[in-house]
């Protein structure tokens, strides 16, 4: 089975002072740190259970 993306290459870094990281890396935490947001910050869904509803 084929990879979705070519991976026959060099990976690219991110370096910054004493910092280095792939890109690959900060992208997955990036995406980790949106899903965790999200799931902060979207309510519920409701079932729509009121208190007159007896």
């Amino acid at each position: 089975m084929a990879a979705v993306f070519n991976l026959n290459h060099h990976a690219q870094y991110v370096h910054w002072h004493f910092f280095q990281m792939s890109v690959s890396n900060i992208l997955v935490i990036v995406a980790m740190v949106v899903v965790f947001f999200a799931a902060i910050f979207i309510p519920f869904p409701s079932h729509g259970v009121n208190a007159d509803s007896s």
